[in-house]
């Protein structure tokens, strides 16, 4: 999966420079604010590098599947050692851009710090922070961040309506990568069931919104596809998920609590309305989604 279908908020939500100059405007010589703008061009700088890494990871990643699959032709007895070389590297790119992504999401952390007071900033701000925690195997960190903000964002602000729909399709894409690596891990059914079931229900009520915003119904399908695929999660044996490329910006393994488990006060629950509607059952999931 290149990425969720129906994600588009990306780069929206990347404040531009150009905007930043407007926000703190000409004559404000805070020294806070200076170093603040300055933190968040480095962060990114520090992000289009991780982006890139990822891509790399991703196709090394790629590159072990086709390795995997040639080890089953017969005649070819270099394919072992193949696989073994192509499973290093994809160990090493992942570590190297999950590296990055920290580095990203500590930038984004001094920003937030440096812009405590200034309310209209730091919601972008957490948004792109927890975004890089994900992205560097600290899934339920970032869970935790994007479920706290968009807890306190309001639904009655219109103006805050794309800002709120980029955070819960983060906050989706998350809980679906946790759950893909629980269940690669061999972790319990009840340990990964538990995040593919919030971020299948986060998908159907991106779906669902969409479709009553009036979308086009690409948008509002790609919304759906999200929610069949983590039904496919949820359906297909270990082994045909095995055999199927992780989404392009997920990480590769994790690292700290889950929610529940040693991290406190973060929402165990999904949205409490029933999601299964409209979703097939198990399909084949292209390469990279």
């Amino acid at each position: 999966m290149s990425t969720f279908k129906g994600m588009g908020w990306t780069v929206w939500a990347l404040i531009p420079v150009i905007v930043l100059a407007y926000h703190y405007g000409p004559g404000q010589h805070f020294d806070r604010r200076d170093t603040a703008v300055r933190r968040h061009l480095e962060a990114i700088d520090l992000e289009a590098r991780a982006s890139e890494m990822q891509a790399e990871a991703y196709q090394s990643h790629l590159d072990v599947i086709t390795s995997r699959m040639a080890t089953f032709i017969p005649g070819n007895e270099d394919s072992s050692r193949e696989l073994e070389s192509a499973i290093v590297r994809e160990q090493e790119a992942y570590a190297r851009a999950a590296d990055q992504w920290e580095l990203v999401a500590d930038a984004y952390q001094d920003v937030e710090g440096l812009l405590e007071d200034d309310d209209d900033a730091q919601p972008r701000i957490r948004w792109a922070k927890a975004r890089a925690q994900v992205r560097s195997g600290d899934i339920w960190g970032g869970a935790g961040e994007l479920d706290d903000l968009l807890r306190g964002l309001d639904p009655g602000d219109a103006d805050g309506e794309q800002l709120r729909r980029a955070t819960r399709e983060e906050l989706a894409s998350a809980h679906y990568f946790g759950a893909r690596l629980l269940r690669l891990a061999g972790e319990p059914a009840i340990e990964w069931r538990a995040e593919s079931a919030k971020a299948r229900q986060h998908f159907r009520l991106l779906a669902e919104s969409a479709s009553k915003r009036g979308e086009n119904t690409e948008v509002v399908r790609g919304f759906e596809d999200n929610v069949e695929r983590v039904l496919d999660l949820e359906q297909l044996d270990l082994s045909d998920i095995q055999g199927m490329p992780l989404p392009r910006d997920s990480p590769r393994g994790t690292r700290g609590n889950r929610p529940g488990n040693g991290r406190p006060g973060v929402s165990q629950r999904p949205p409490t309305q029933r999601d299964g509607r409209g979703a097939g059952g198990a399909g084949d999931i292209g390469s990279g989604w």
